[in-house]
């Protein structure tokens, strides 16, 4: 097998574990000089890990099904606590159980956003100020629904929260990467979306119907963000929200999933990409929890992963750049000093 061939496989496969096998070590160190030991590959710490891996997957595939046509989205937090309220109060009132909770959650998804795009086409504002008012008018449903009241406790019904378990849970997931796979792979408004974002005004020219093509890829988001409404549903106790945009913590603790993903697409998929991203944090948070760290403590590290991941995404190349160029100079020396 010649060069050209090795390298892109190996690139690939870097992608794949270097992430994930850093942090491990890194907590596996930490957690050894506090006198833990850190295994993930128990069966409890690896479904623990891979419950939370496919939560934050799902969101982030949400978050990222926009960035990637060029539109950040605030309202996608808003429409998974919505989304939840909406299925946990039909499926208690119906009584039909838990797959009928999870079809209630993606429709709900699904309409809430498709009221967003429609808002933002029709006044045609920048769609992250739109979304801001979009997610406040969203989290106000949540008092409508539930009066202002606690909603039902469907975390505490065995025959509903056995969706938030693994291995159910990676149902949810599996369904999210076809969703996103498939719009942009396979499907005619998914090669439009990409037309539009590489330049809006030559797509519009030769015929592409952005609203509609919106419209489309809004409602694809609005049923992975359904589909982790619903793990929200089975997760969390169902309350009015209070606050305005209360619910952007529920989209931006699980960002980093999607900007990795993006950044990993030079290399493999963008859904493995947020895969991979999710895997890290969590496996970062399972070692953090085994030692005990607080919540602040927590989110400062989740903070600073953060910080340092777009330091380095955002110089990649020129960071690349430099080490062929001192790896370059290098050979260059001791070819040098052989020949002397």
């Amino acid at each position: 097998m010649n060069k050209e061939k090795i390298v892109p496989i190996l690139k690939k496969v870097a992608a794949i574990f270097v992430l994930p096998l850093l942090i491990y070590i890194v907590m596996m160190i930490v957690c050894g000089s506090n006198g833990q030991v850190y295994n993930i590959f128990s069966y409890d710490a690896f479904s623990s890990i891979l419950k939370k891996t496919s939560y934050m997957a799902i969101v982030a595939m949400g978050i990222g099904f926009q960035l990637k046509y060029g539109r950040f989205d605030f309202s996608g937090g808003a429409i998974i606590v919505v989304s939840a309220i909406i299925a946990g109060v039909v499926a208690d009132a119906t009584g039909l159980g838990p797959w009928f909770l999870v079809l209630v959650a993606i429709i709900s998804g699904m309409v809430l956003s498709a009221i967003n795009s429609l808002i933002y086409t029709s006044i045609r504002i920048p769609i992250s100020v739109c979304s801001l008012a979009v997610a406040y008018l969203f989290e106000a449903f949540s008092g409508v629904i539930l009066h202002g009241k606690t909603g039902p406790g469907i975390l505490y019904m065995e025959k509903y929260n056995v969706l938030g378990t693994f291995p159910f849970i990676l149902i949810f997931l599996i369904a999210a990467i076809i969703l996103y796979v498939v719009y942009d792979k396979f499907t005619i408004a998914g090669r439009q979306s990409k037309l539009l974002r590489e330049n809006q005004q030559s797509a519009v020219n030769i015929g592409i119907n952005e609203k509609k093509n919106t419209l489309i890829a809004y409602l694809v988001s609005g049923a992975i963000f359904g589909l982790a409404g619903a793990i929200y549903c089975v997760q969390n106790p169902l309350e009015s929200i209070t606050s305005p945009l209360q619910t952007s913590g529920t989209l931006f603790s699980n960002i980093i999933p999607s900007l990795v993903g993006l950044f990993l697409a030079r290399y493999i998929d963008d859904s493995a990409g947020t895969f991979i991203g999710a895997l890290t944090i969590s496996i970062l948070y399972y070692g953090l929890d085994l030692i005990g760290v607080k919540s602040g403590a927590k989110t400062l590290s989740y903070a600073t992963f953060l910080c340092a991941f777009i330091l380095i995404s955002g110089f990649w190349d020129q960071i690349i750049g430099f080490i062929r160029f001192e790896i370059g100079r290098i050979k260059g020396k001791f070819k040098k000093e052989r020949l002397a």
